[in-house]
């Protein structure tokens, strides 16, 4: 598995909406995460949906599905919103709350364990972080497009913030009666109807195992094959589809799961909520199946939009037609200036074959046709939800003491005129005056990361430092905290124009997810490399 990461910088604010220029770290990350889901580049989220009767943590044989289990986790963690209060929904507080019995089963610490590698965070801003609240919205969304054939589109947003505790009990269990049921999802800002459609939305996928229900599920469920105990919602449990609207209405197949027909009428917690109102809402949902597929995407949509009052997601996030991947300055050891990176397309506007060609403005904003490199195809056709991903490669030296302060993409197909992609007008911002090198960063024996720097001697640095930010383990949740210090840099020597800076950095437990804010203090101007990984 490849992932490619971000470029540089120079930056005061970030702007959560999709229309903010690049680089953005919470867009460009979820996006790449939504996005690059095979081949080259893939951000290996979608791996463990594939397909969607994969389990990811453990033997096919339990008849566990990952698919299912997100679904399961993200009601959880909405379920208990108080939306007058603005307390909970979608914050990763069920980290804190898999020991309650309403909790019980294996999915939520499932899902926490697999969200938890794809946390990170960067100091620009409180709101430049990817957290587990934000994998399990986009979970939701990437189990019910993978699984859904045509797909359910469910928009994504960003910007949802961690809990760092429980929050309030009240998931509805399979005991639960229907008036407490109702009360609990109309707290969570969901009418009777509403509760009705999610259920079923959320139950066309899975299974109800008696390892987790021995109150719904008998054992006599457990075989060789199937060693949870599993008993499917419908026939088709790994297909996003009308099947268990359909056999329940029409009594036959699955007849809605174990949650209608088990022999325990104490919990058959489905069948009290569908007859709520009389079957008026199902019959409803049943008129086609494209009125079942707009209504679940409505209704998950908002599920996992329901945030503390204090969240302020982003705009939706939608694929990005061309987007810079992995663009980088580096400074070798004679001084000269190298820049680098890949130019992603996308199929639904462009194809294999056009031809890419970066061009760039010097640190002191002059250009010319000659600042121009053409990249090189690397990857033909990675499929996704969205079409297919071309990757097109460049790396060209550039002269120090020009420099560079942003760079242009231009788009040639042939018959048609140039396609210019400026950044919204003011071209991609590179920083050339100090530049992190994640490429020069070594390991000791003891665990201690050695880093380097370049600071251009022209700009008088004072002060050269790093903000690092770490996922840490926290107590009674497997979701991660960031921790943050600073990390002092200082003179090594020089390189060219450049004068060189190092630091040690303590053992760091998850190397991979830690980022650094590189910053240096000129004589009148601050310089920032931000949105950097500490390797690549």
């Amino acid at each position: 598995m490849l992932f490619l990461r971000l470029g540089i910088v120079l930056l005061t604010s970030v702007n959560l909406s999709t229309a903010a220029t690049w680089p953005n770290h919470v867009i460009d990350e979820l996006e790449h995460l939504l996005v690059d889901t095979d081949g080259f580049n893939d951000a290996g989220f979608q791996k463990a949906i594939t397909p969607c009767s994969n389990y990811v943590s453990g033997s096919q044989l339990l008849g566990r599905e990952t698919a299912a289990q997100w679904i399961r986790v993200a009601f959880h963690d909405f379920a208990t919103a108080d939306v007058k209060a603005g307390t909970g929904g979608v914050d990763a507080s069920i980290g804190f709350e898999t020991l309650r019995p309403e909790n019980s089963g294996a999915a939520m610490n499932d899902s926490l364990g697999f969200f938890a590698p794809f946390v990170n965070a960067h100091a620009s801003t409180t709101s430049s972080m990817i957290t587990v609240a934000d994998m399990i919205a986009l979970s939701i969304i990437m189990s019910v497009g993978t699984c859904s054939n045509p797909t359910v589109a469910i928009p994504l947003r960003g910007g949802r913030i961690d809990a760092t505790e429980g929050g309030s009990f009240g998931v509805p269990e399979p005991e639960t009666d229907i008036e407490t049921t109702l009360n609990q999802f109309s707290l969570a800002g969901f009418s009777q109807s509403d509760a009705i459609g999610l259920t079923i939305c959320g139950h066309t996928l899975g299974s109800v195992h008696h390892a987790g229900f021995p109150q719904v599920v008998p054992e006599s469920a457990v075989t060789p094959n199937n060693t949870g105990g599993g008993i499917h919602f419908d026939a088709t449990p790994d297909v996003f589809d009308v099947d268990v609207l359909n056999e329940y209405l029409e009594w036959k197949g699955q007849r809605g799961g174990p949650l209608v027909t088990t022999d325990n009428v104490t919990v058959r917690s489905d069948l009290r909520l569908y007859l709520s109102d009389n079957n008026a809402t199902l019959q409803g949902l049943a008129e086609s199946s494209s009125t079942f597929r707009s209504t679940c995407a409505s209704l998950l949509t908002r599920m996992i939009n329901t945030t503390p009052a204090s969240t302020q997601l982003t705009d939706v996030i939608d694929p990005i037609e061309v987007k810079p991947v992995n663009v980088s300055l580096t400074v070798g050891g004679s001084g000269e200036l190298h820049f680098s990176g890949y130019i992603r397309l996308l199929s639904a506007a462009f194809q294999y074959s056009d031809e890419v060609v970066v061009s760039w403005t010097s640190r002191a904003g002059s250009s010319s046709p000659g600042f121009n490199t053409r990249a090189t195809a690397v990857a033909n056709g990675n499929s996704s939800m969205f079409g297919e991903t071309f990757y097109h490669f460049f790396n060209t030296s550039i002269d120090p003491s020009a420099g560079i302060s942003a760079f242009n993409v231009t788009i040639l197909r042939g018959g048609s005129a140039p396609q210019i992609f400026s950044n919204g007008g003011g071209g991609y911002p590179m920083e050339d005056v100090a530049i992190f090198l994640p490429h020069e960063t070594t390991i000791a024996s003891n665990g201690s990361i050695s880093m380097s720097a370049v600071v251009l001697t022209a700009a008088n640095a004072q002060n050269v430092s790093a903000t690092i930010s770490a996922p840490s383990p926290q107590l009674g949740t497997l979701s991660p905290t960031i921790v943050q210090s600073v990390v002092a840099f200082e003179k090594s020597g020089t390189r060219g124009l450049y004068t060189t800076y190092s630091a040690t950095l303590p053992p760091v437990s998850n190397l991979r997810q830690t980022t650094l804010d590189l910053t240096a203090s000129g004589d009148r101007t601050v310089y920032r490399d931000e949105f950097r990984r500490i390797t690549l």
